[in-house]
């Protein structure tokens, strides 16, 4: 099952199951993976888990879709390795038919880390945004990610990102 991984924010880390169906992305109460933020459509795009990617189709969004910093003008199957930023927040995917073996250090070790969260986030009042599925937060309290930086005019590779993640894990176990 493809999951989209949260990669900033007070939800970094966050794991999101994609359905073998067709899902949407918006402000949306119905739409499956909710992002309450003003720079978001009611529905933004939509999300189809295939054997080779996950499939973005932007459904007509004011601020677009961006992939690795691109905004799609079409259609486009995100794979591993991929950034896909909808609004100010960022999501990576795991596919687990597509997932390599990684080395000596286990994935709970990497999910870890990852999880510990990113110090160096700032935000404003205005970068409030809500994050959940549709059946997850259906009837519940929804949380907020309250924590997002600013868009950024510049942003950094995944593995960029990773390393900077691990570097800070490291010296905080040497302290």
């Amino acid at each position: 099952m493809a999951t989209l991984i949260v990669q900033n924010g007070k939800h970094q880390g966050t794991k999101i199951p994609l359905p073998a169906r067709e899902v949407s992305v918006g402000r949306d109460d119905k739409c499956y993976v909710r992002l309450t933020s003003g720079d978001v459509s009611r529905i933004h795009c939509t999300l189809t888990a295939t054997n080779d990617g996950i499939l973005v189709k932007d459904a007509g969004s004011q601020n677009g879709v961006l992939i690795n910093g691109a905004r799609i003008e079409k259609d486009y199957v995100m794979r591993p390795g991929d950034l896909l930023k909808v609004g100010p927040v960022k999501f990576t995917m795991e596919i687990p038919q597509l997932a390599q073996p990684s080395g000596d250090v286990a994935d709970d070790d990497i999910a870890n880390w990852l999880a510990e969260g990113d110090t160096n986030a700032v935000a404003s009042d205005a970068d409030t945004t809500e994050i959940g599925t549709y059946e997850s937060i259906k009837g519940q309290e929804q949380s907020h990610l309250s924590d997002l930086p600013p868009a950024e005019t510049e942003s950094k590779s995944i593995a960029e990102e990773a390393q900077e993640i691990i570097r800070r894990h490291i010296e905080s176990k040497r302290k």
